[in-house]
């Protein structure tokens, strides 16, 4: 009798971030972290282009690495924010998101 291979061996992953994604669990903590500095950018008022800038660059972050990606694509990138739908409630919570979620994997300063 043959022995039938496995699908799996025959595959070839590339090297992907992606694929390294390091899954945190959302603690009561994680989510008072996430809501402490949701509420400081609601009540900081920054300019909705500065938020689309660092919304810009923790999602490079988070798919790159830090110091891995090139200025031009945060350009392109905070562009693509500033030209869509999104509204300034949103965007606090996002970059509060990733960026708690980026201090706590240690990719983030």
């Amino acid at each position: 009798m043959s022995k039938a291979k496995s699908p799996v061996s025959n595959r070839i992953f590339q090297k992907n971030e992606k694929d390294s994604l390091i899954i945190i669990e959302l603690t009561r903590e994680l989510k008072e972290k996430i809501n402490h500095f949701y509420q400081h950018l609601l009540n900081s008022y920054f300019p909705f282009d500065a938020l689309c800038w660092a919304l810009a660059e923790l999602q490079l972050i988070f798919e790159k690495g830090s110091k891995k990606y090139y200025r031009r694509d945060v350009i392109k990138r905070a562009e693509k924010f500033i030209d869509s739908d999104l509204d300034y409630d949103t965007l606090c919570w996002l970059i509060s998101s990733y960026k708690t979620y980026l201090e706590e994997i240690k990719l983030y300063p």
